[in-house]
């Protein structure tokens, strides 16, 4: 995947613009809406549909967004995973779709107290769980408690900002008085947050490269991306969800030669050694921009620690945000397929028995903005 300008190509300035978002926070019309939106929350629904429109907004793994809900009533429902959006090659324990359950429980949680809720939330309510109930047994029950003297969680307010940013950081090395404030401001409660500077980070991030150079080079997991990636804005918009060339943060005339020229749709293309190198390159051209890293730990490494690490992981995005920074998930290094097990296994080398590294990410400034987009709330509903 080579960019370059043909002089064969005139480009109108509309043309041009189209393309070229990057700073700006307008929305386009593919992307999600702002939850808190004046219009969107006018809306008649009932308070449970409103939650749910705030929930789904919440970060998951590659954006298969693997949530459905039965309704019980206009204040509560129940949650189970997707079991029709599974990544059953990049995460065949299931682990990151379960820690993608709970980043929508805080979301959800955090996000109605905007609407003067508070969210009581339990765990599994049919009793044991385990990965063969997917789907079939709920993760969690969600009600709505209306509270006049509601005191919000400050991290509330930067709901509508948070966005994954994977475009190339600038600006200085983040010290450890940035992530005191990040780890004060998310209060994590599950997990134990960890800082890697940038100085010293060498061997970290040749790991990182290392562990996407195998994704890429394993077949089925790296077809499993190209499953859910969109090739266009005409294609994010009728699936919205999955990957792009927007949410991977190449924009402006890069995007536009990427789209029309270079990366076309189907497994030819898709596995062809020129575009695995280009990704390659612009993957490691992101590790290396990185200004610092943050990863997620717990002292076990069951269902529940992969909830409840979810909703640690959206406190921290929260709190990232809250601080001017952006933030990147490194996830390759921490998946559970075979061939990926013995980087994985030296990454994890330190660790105690038992203990797991449930996310990892890297973190810089960026004024990227990319909305992934999120389906029509209704169709996560169960009839």
């Amino acid at each position: 995947m080579k960019y370059g300008i043909s002089f064969g190509v005139f480009l109108s300035t509309s043309q041009i613009l189209q393309y070229c978002k990057t700073s700006s926070k307008e929305r386009y019309e593919y992307e999600r809406k702002d939850p808190f939106d004046p219009e969107f929350l006018s809306e008649n629904i009932s308070p449970i549909l409103k939650a749910i429109r705030i929930g789904i907004t919440a970060p998951n793994p590659h954006n298969v967004q693997p949530w459905k809900f039965k309704l019980i009533d206009d204040h509560s429902a129940l949650l189970y995973v997707d079991e029709k959006r599974l990544l059953k090659d990049t995460d065949p324990t299931y682990r990151q779709i379960h820690i993608g359950q709970g980043t929508f429980l805080e979301n959800l949680s955090l996000g109605t107290q905007v609407l003067g809720y508070s969210s009581e939330v339990s765990l599994f309510p049919e009793g044991k769980y385990t990965i063969d109930d997917i789907g079939k047994k709920p993760i969690a029950k969600i009600v709505l408690v209306k509270q006049e003297d509601l005191i919000r969680n400050p991290l509330s307010e930067f709901i509508t900002d948070r966005v994954t940013r994977r475009s190339i950081y600038e600006g200085e090395d983040l010290t450890q008085e940035d992530f005191e404030k990040i780890r004060k401001d998310s209060a994590v409660l599950y997990s134990e947050l960890k800082f890697v500077p940038k100085a010293g980070s060498e061997e970290l991030r040749k790991q990182l490269v290392a562990a996407m150079q195998m994704e890429t080079d394993t077949y089925n997991t790296y077809e499993e991306s190209r499953i859910w990636f969109r090739y266009n804005d005409e294609e994010i918009g009728k699936f919205k969800d999955g990957l792009s060339l927007r949410a991977t943060g190449v924009s402006g005339i890069k995007y536009f030669f990427a789209r029309n020229f270079f990366l076309k749709p189907g497994t030819e293309s898709w596995h062809s050694p020129e575009n695995k190198k280009a990704g390659m390159d612009m993957f490691a051209s992101q590790v290396e921009s990185s200004k610092g890293f943050i990863f997620l730990k717990t002292d076990h490494n069951e269902i529940i620690d992969w909830v409840q690490s979810g909703r640690d992981y959206l406190r921290l995005h929260l709190a990232v945000t809250k601080n001017g920074f952006s933030l990147h998930p490194m996830s390759q290094i921490l998946q559970e397929y075979p061939e990926m097990d013995p980087i994985r296994k030296e990454f994890e080398s330190s660790l105690k028995p038992g203990e797991k590294i449930q996310m990892l990410v890297r973190l810089g400034k960026s004024d990227y903005y990319y909305y992934s987009p999120r389906r029509d709330p209704k169709d996560f509903i169960l009839g």
